[in-house]
């Protein structure tokens, strides 16, 4: 009888391969059925949190519909190029139209003095009907007296007679932190 126990046994074991894999397949199955399930919640959640019909907000998708409905579409869509052009010439405009009240005001624009030399900076700050105020140095592996900035930046409106702070180089490199405490443990 054990005899037979043990044959029973040893034919029971056979069938246990694709056994084994039956049960992988299954394992996959019920996972992509999970992953389906929480990816179509995750979406549904989603597509709640931004309450596309929100009372006062744009609705982009409706704003596409109605203008299809009107048989027009923006001028985006149809060429990009001309669009970024059209773009371009309204930011210039509105500009022109900026520096235009600024002048009415009577305000000046700082100009750049990016990488001149001290006299020539406060040359061009003394032209330009403002006047030199502080100046400060700062390291700087450019030229002692070079300029590397200034308060207010270029390009900003101030009124006539403003002070502008002119920022120079000293002429030394900034120091390497990390070289410069090495040196100071020897």
């Amino acid at each position: 009888m054990a005899a037979n126990a043990t044959k029973t046994t040893g034919k029971a074991r056979k069938p246990r391969g694709p056994v084994t894999m039956r049960t992988w397949l299954i394992r996959l199955g019920v996972a992509v059925l999970i992953g389906l399930a929480v990816g179509a919640t995750g979406g549904v959640v989603t597509v709640n949190t931004l309450e596309p019909g929100r009372a006062g907000s744009v609705d982009s998708l409706q704003l596409m519909l109605d203008s299809l409905a009107r048989g027009t579409q923006a001028k985006a869509d149809a060429d990009p190029i001309d669009s970024a052009i059209a773009a371009a010439e309204a930011q210039q405009a509105q500009q022109a139209q900026q520096d235009a009240e600024a002048d009415a005001a009577g305000l000046l624009t700082v100009p750049s003095l990016l990488d001149l030399e001290e006299g020539e900076a406060r040359n061009t700050i003394v032209d330009a009907g403002l006047q030199v105020g502080e100046v400060q140095f700062q390291s700087s592996p450019k030229p002692a007296g070079t300029v590397l900035g200034t308060f207010p930046v270029s390009g900003a409106r101030v009124n006539r007679g403003a002070s502008i702070t002119l920022v120079l180089s000293d002429g030394r490199p900034p120091a390497d932190t990390l070289a410069v405490s090495l040196f100071s443990l020897r």
